[in-house]
């Protein structure tokens, strides 16, 4: 598949049913949970690493990030300094950036919002971030539990933030169909007037609701 046909294929499907097709956990921290209502994020991870509390690598990162990336933030601790704001967010939209996702906090939440640009964050706070320590663009970084390299494919909607390694993505997708295909019959069962505990144990255990 093309870059465009898989990015095609990620927007139909929802998060909960990309996490639930993949080999392994793939979903980032709860706590990571999207600012503007409604916005929906898929693309390619720009990856940044940032001291605490210091947020000059995403100036870099805005900077370098290719339209439709999605830039992924790791600022190595709590959410108490912003490491992301309206300027990233306008500087990115103008670019074409597909959207932001950090463990961090973001601030001028109202002016994010208003412009509609998807960002997803752990938390909110005013306090600002300091300049000049370089933190790292187009690297590793682990997210919670989950390992993040570059180029792979982020998704995120209302249930939170997966992400698909991308030597992988064939056969998540693959899969995501085959479960969407079931989801589909098991709602045509309940219709017809199956009882859902009998529809779900026919189901065996695989992780579903």
């Amino acid at each position: 598949m093309t870059q465009q046909e898989i990015l095609h294929a990620l927007k139909e499907l929802p998060t909960a049913t990309l996490s639930e097709a993949t080999a392994r956990p793939s979903d980032l921290p709860p706590s990571v949970h999207r600012v503007v209502p409604g916005a929906r994020i898929v693309g390619p991870a720009f990856t940044v690493r940032c001291p605490l509390g210091d947020n000059t690598a995403v100036t870099r990162a805005v900077d370098q990030a290719q339209p439709g990336d999605v830039i992924v933030i790791d600022c190595g601790g709590p959410p108490r300094t912003a490491m992301w704001g309206e300027t990233a967010t306008f500087a990115s939209q103008i670019k074409g950036v597909a959207g932001c996702v950090t463990n961090g906090a973001v601030r001028d939440i109202d002016a994010i919002v208003a412009s509609g640009f998807p960002v997803f964050s752990a938390g909110l706070s005013l306090r600002g971030s300091t300049k000049g320590q370089p933190g790292e663009t187009n690297i590793d970084i682990v997210i919670g539990d989950i390992a993040i390299q570059p180029g792979d494919f982020v998704c995120g909607d209302a249930d939170g933030v997966v992400v698909i390694p991308a030597n992988e993505i064939d056969a998540v997708l693959k899969e995501a169909d085959r479960l969407r295909a079931d989801e589909q019959s098991r709602n045509d069962r309940i219709k017809a007037g199956t009882p859902l505990a009998e529809i779900l144990a026919a189901s065996g255990n695989r992780r579903q609701s």
